[in-house]
Order: structure tokens, then C-alpha cells, then sequence
């Protein structure tokens, strides 16, 4: 077949195929562009990804104690509360017994401070924060402005930055003003 009857019959000749050298080397250097670039941004993502990937196993082992943690709240309300009953004029097996449980006490909230825990201010006269307080009631008070936390009921606390049970407060209003007879 001729090179006029491959061109009638539209099949390529030689040197369509073929194209020019520097064709060909522009081709090639665009092509190794692409494939710099592509090769940088597979690289990149795979960075982020490991990074990524090794922020979420830390998290989960930051956190990984959190559901024994939220259990044991309640036995360290109950401590709590039982020294709260105790009384300077108790027997002394009952002052000794009590300095045991204050001693377990002490030693449970050790071991849990080391792992992250910490408690949730709720003092006297500070400012009710809806974000570590829950407000299950409100107590008209004279000697604090309103908004602030009148008293605390339980403890709150938080696992590093993370809120796990908020302190309940019952929070300060105005107290009503006493009817002044008329003069």
C-alpha cells in the first residue's frame, strides 16, 4: 500500500506517528511534571493521614479509661459522703475507721488524678458556667450576687479537657426584699 492510499484510507502514516523530537520532549516533560506532582501530593496526603491516624490512637488511649472511670464516681461520692458524717465526738474506732476511708479515698483520687481526672470547680461565689455546671436548683441568697453558685450538691469532673459529669450547684438569685411597713 502506497502512502497516498494509507492517507485515502485513513490510516496514519509513519510520520504522524512519530510527531517531531521536540514534540516528543515536551510530551515526555509535561508527563514527568504531572507525575512530580502527583507523586508530591500522594506523598503529602500520606503524611497527613499517618498523622491523622496517630492523633486518633492517642485520643483513644487518653481516653480509654473514661466508662471505668464514669463507674466509679458513685463509690467516690459514697467515700465522701460517709466522711462527711463523721464527728469529732465519735468513739475513736469511728475516727479511726473514718481515717481509713479518708486514706482510700485520698489514694483512689491519686491514682485517678495521674490518669487525667480532675475536679470541676464549683465554689461559693463563682460564676455559674453552663458548660461545667448544671443548675438543679436556685436559692434565693442576700450575701451573693445572682448568677453565681450558692452551693454545691456533687462534684463534678472532667477527663483531661473532656467534661464527663458536670458539678450539680444550686445557683444564687436575689433575695426577696422584705416588705417595709408604711410610714
Amino acid at each position: 500500500m502506497t502512502e497516498e492510499e494509507k492517507i485515502s484510507s485513513g490510516e496514519e502514516t509513519e510520520t504522524e506517528v512519530q510527531g517531531t523530537p521536540a514534540d516528543e520532549e515536551k510530551d515526555w516533560a509535561e508527563e514527568a511534571r504531572k507525575f512530580q506532582d502527583l507523586y508530591l501530593r500522594c506523598a503529602a496526603e500520606t503524611e497527613n493521614m499517618r498523622r491523622r491516624f496517630q492523633k486518633e490512637r492517642e485520643e483513644i488511649s487518653r481516653f480509654a479509661g473514661e466508662s471505668i472511670i464514669r463507674n466509679v464516681l458513685p463509690a467516690l461520692d459514697n467515700l465522701g459522703l460517709a466522711l462527711g458524717y463523721v464527728r469529732p465526738e465519735a468513739p475513736a474506732e469511728a475516727l479511726n475507721l473514718a481515717e481509713g476511708v479518708r486514706l482510700t479515698l485520698k489514694g483512689l483520687m491519686d491514682v485517678l488524678k495521674e490518669n487525667g481526672l480532675r475536679t470541676v470547680s464549683a465554689e461559693r461565689g463563682q460564676v455559674f458556667d453552663p458548660n461545667l455546671h448544671e443548675a438543679i436548683g436556685q436559692q434565693p441568697e442576700t450575701e451573693l450576687p445572682p448568677g453565681t453558685i450558692s452551693r454545691e450538691v456533687q462534684a463534678g469532673y472532667a477527663l483531661y479537657e473532656r467534661l464527663i459529669r458536670p458539678a450539680k450547684v444550686f445557683v444564687a438569685t436575689a433575695a426577696p426584699e422584705a416588705e417595709q411597713p408604711a410610714a
